[in-house]
C-alpha cells in the first residue's frame, strides 16, 4: 500500500546520527482511536505493508513487522523514503561497498500545526544500512521519548544479503569489520585452529559453512588413534583478503571453539612492497554447539 506524501518538514530522530535536513512525512488519519503512540504501533497500513513487502533479490528476510529497529555492527547511515519500499532500500544499500543488511521501518515523529492534519503524529520512513547482519537479537531500539513526545517504531522489517545471510546449522554473522581472528590457545593451552580453505573473491559464507561441517563430519569419521576426543569444527571466521585494495580471493578460517571479537586482531601484513589487508570479516558459530571451552 503506499501513502501520499506532503511538503518536506523537519523530523526528529532516535538514531544516533542527525538526520537528514528534510524528510519525507507520511500523513495519517486518525481515525482508529487516540493519536497515540500505542495507536501509532497498531494502525493497519503500517502492520499490512510490513507484512506483505517484498523481499528484494539477493537478500534474505531476517524479521518482520517488528515494533524496533536494529542496533547492529557496522552502522553505514540510513536515508528516507516517501513511502515504504524495501526494493528501493536494496538498491541503495547494494550500490554502496560498505552495505551488508539493512532495516525498513516507520517512525513515529512529532508533527507541526502547518501539516494540517487531525494526526499530532506522522511517520517518518527509514532505511538504516549497516555492515553487520540485522537479526531479531540486535532488534533492541523501541524508540525514545523527547520532549514529552514518545518515539515508536512501526513496521519493521530486516534484510541481510544473500551471501552474509545465516547458513543452514550456524549462528548468524558476527561482524569482526577489518580484522580477523587471531586465535589464542583455548583454556586448557590446546591449539582450536583447523586450518583454512580460499576461493575465489566473490563472498558467500555458505561456502565456508559447508567447509566446517565437511571438517566436522571427516573428524567423527576419522577418530585419533590416541583415542583422545576429535576436534570438529564449530566456528569459522571468513573474510575477503585485498592485496594492495584489490579483492584476491575468500579465506574461511576453520577453529574448534568460537572466539570474540576481542581475538579479532588480524588486520593484515605486508610483503615486500605489496600490502595484504583484511575486509568484510564475519564469524558464525555452530547453532547447537559453539564450541565453549570447558577447564580440564
Amino acid at each position: 500500500m503506499h501513502f501520499a506524501t506532503l511538503p518536506l518538514l523537519f523530523a526528529a530522530t532516535t538514531l544516533a546520527s542527525p538526520l537528514h535536513k528534510q524528510a519525507y512525512l507520511v500523513k495519517r488519519a486518525c481515525t482508529t482511536g487516540p493519536d497515540t503512540a500505542t495507536d501509532f504501533l497498531a494502525y493497519p497500513a503500517y502492520v499490512n505493508t510490513a507484512s506483505n513487502a517484498t523481499t528484494p533479490p539477493g537478500y534474505a528476510n531476517t524479521y518482520t513487522n517488528l515494533h524496533a529497529s536494529s542496533n547492529a555492527d557496522g552502522y553505514a547511515g540510513y536515508t528516507t523514503l516517501p513511502t515504504y519500499n524495501t526494493t528501493a532500500c536494496a538498491e541503495k544499500c547494494t550500490a554502496s561497498k560498505n552495505c551488508h543488511a539493512f532495516n525498513n521501518f516507520y517512525e513515529r515523529t512529532a508533527v507541526s500545526s502547518s501539516f494540517n492534519s487531525s494526526c499530532t503524529s506522522t511517520a517518518t520512513i527509514k532505511c538504516v544500512f549497516w555492515n553487520g547482519a540485522v537479526t531479531t537479537a540486535n532488534a533492541v531500539n523501541t524508540g525514545s521519548t523527547q520532549n514529552n513526545f514518545e518515539i515508536v517504531i512501526a513496521g519493521s522489517n530486516g534484510y541481510v544479503a544473500s551471501a552474509i545471510s545465516p547458513a543452514t546449522g550456524y549462528s548468524a554473522p558476527v561482524y569482526f569489520s577489518n580484522s580477523g581472528i587471531q586465535a589464542p590457545l583455548d583454556c586448557n593451552g590446546k591449539d582450536t585452529y583447523l586450518g583454512f580453505q580460499t576461493f575465489d573473491a566473490n563472498f558467500d559464507a555458505s561456502r565456508c559453512a559447508a567447509a566446517c561441517s565437511a571438517q566436522a563430519a571427516y573428524a567423527l569419521t576419522h577418530l585419533p588413534s590416541d583415542g583422545s576426543t576429535p576436534k570438529t569444527c564449530k566456528f569459522f571466521n571468513t573474510y575477503v583478503e585485498s592485496k594492495n585494495g584489490v579483492p584476491q580471493d575468500q579465506k574461511c578460517v576453520l577453529y574448534s571453539q568460537t572466539w570474540s571479537k576481542g581475538v579479532a586482531t588480524n588486520t593484515g601484513y605486508a610483503y615486500g612492497k605489496d600490502v595484504y589487508a583484511v575486509g568484510m570479516s564475519y564469524g558464525y558459530s555452530n547453532a547447537t554447539d559453539a564450541g565453549v571451552c570447558v577447564k580440564a
